[in-house]
């Protein structure tokens, strides 16, 4: 279940494509979202969607910068999160690695970017007992 649909997606990207693997990539970014907001309580419909229009607007606005950021790093697993370098036609990309095993982050800066000016993070939930 994803916080966007591939027609939201293909809005935001505009004028840029999108990807023939948008759906996966929505579906990717949401759980990636759901991992990160893990502890926040908000009310949701039967299919999990936030029922509050403000709430649904920055998760369908975060799914779609997170699966932005899958695609344009392209590599939707992390398998190559690690690699310092790589080619990819006549395109070579040299990533910084400060810390040994650093690698790549999975998660878009901007997606926190926009759960942190929201208030949406970090999530500090309530622990009863």
């Amino acid at each position: 279940m994803a916080y966007a649909t591939v027609a939201e997606f293909t809005e935001f990207l505009d004028p840029d494509p999108v990807p023939a693997n948008a759906a996966r990539l929505l579906d990717r970014a949401s759980t990636r979202l759901d991992q990160l907001l893990m502890g926040a309580v908000y009310k949701t419909d039967d299919d999990g969607l936030p029922l509050d229009p403000a709430l649904a607007a920055v998760f369908r606005e975060a799914v779609c910068i997170q699966a932005q950021y899958i695609d344009s790093l392209g590599d939707e697993t992390g398998a190559m999160a690690n690699v310092s370098q790589m080619s990819l036609g006549n395109q070579q990309i040299v990533r910084a690695l400060s810390v040994v095993g650093s690698g790549t982050p999975r998660v878009s800066p901007d997606l926190v970017a926009l759960l942190q000016t929201r208030g949406l993070w970090p999530v500090n939930p309530y622990v009863w007992g």
